[in-house]
């Protein structure tokens, strides 16, 4: 079994369902229990937060990947995008100190247009400054690409359905299987 700390936001935790309703848990079943997601996410955690978190409590020793999604709260909290791209830096080094893998999990779109903006300038440049640097994934697809498929896929224009959640696993796992050199 390979082991993923997965650090992020409620899309991460799984809100309003909880951690055994999330995309995460859907990865570890779709894995055939091959991954095992240790699901650190926290409802309201901003990139800093989540960073504090990250360097405050070590890891078990079988560790070895670590995958990341934040920044929509920072967002929403009118954080610039130059403070959230620093806290970015900040976790990749981190990552390289530790000899981490990591995979990011680039910001998730809204069905909120004026949102979606903000999000898509972080998007870019989280590619920008990561690439290279960690797995890029992108579950976008598992959700929707236009604003029609977002909103039926939303409890409430940014946290997802239950079967988005699956969705979103589904289309996960064939990337950190590959990322983990899982043997299907």
């Amino acid at each position: 079994m390979q082991y993923i700390a997965c650090y992020g936001d409620s899309l991460v935790q799984g809100f309003p369902f909880g951690t055994r309703y999330s995309w995460t848990a859907q990865v570890e079943k779709a894995s055939g229990q091959k991954i095992k997601m240790l699901n650190y996410g926290l409802c309201g955690d901003c990139c800093d937060d989540i960073l504090y978190r990250m360097r405050q409590y070590a890891l078990p020793e079988y560790v070895h990947h670590v995958l990341f999604l934040g920044g929509a709260n920072d967002i929403l909290q009118g954080r610039p995008l130059a403070a959230i791209l620093e806290d970015y830096k900040r976790l990749v080094r981190w990552c390289e100190e530790k000899q981490y893998q990591l995979c990011i999990v680039l910001p998730l779109l809204s069905s909120e247009e004026a949102l979606n903006r903000h999000l898509l300038n972080l998007r870019q440049a989280v590619e920008q400054l990561c690439a290279g640097k960690a797995l890029l994934l992108d579950l976008q697809p598992a959700i929707g690409e236009n604003n029609k498929t977002r909103s039926v896929a939303y409890l409430d224009g940014v946290h997802p359905k239950a079967s988005t959640y699956t969705s979103m696993g589904d289309y996960a796992v064939e990337y950190l299987t590959n990322w983990l050199n899982i043997k299907t």
